[in-house]
């Protein structure tokens, strides 16, 4: 939880760099390494944030992306599609 925190914080991936028998660790417990399990966090968070109405460039930065298209394609990899239509296949169905 102190990490979903801290993510977009500078400097964050230092405080969480941790030895190889903990990362050996989370994945027994996840099944997913910690690598994979900050990704799709990020993601998440980022897909709650659109819903939210924040604009695509800040959550970016929020969740860690510096620009913008390096986090759409991340996004877009993730949810299978981008940032933008995401969000407005959202509003559209809250409205609808």
């Amino acid at each position: 939880m102190d990490y979903l925190r801290t993510i977009g914080a500078s400097g964050e991936s230092a405080a969480f760099d941790v030895p190889a028998e903990v990362h050996r660790a989370f994945r027994e417990q996840t099944g997913m390494t910690f690598s994979r399990w900050r990704y799709a966090a990020r993601m998440r968070i980022a897909r709650d944030l659109l819903v939210g109405g924040a604009k695509p460039s800040a959550i970016a930065r929020r969740v860690g992306y510096g620009h913008l298209p390096t986090f759409s394609a991340a996004f877009s990899r993730f949810h299978g599609v981008s940032p933008r239509e995401y969000q407005e296949r959202q509003t559209g169905s809250a409205s609808a």
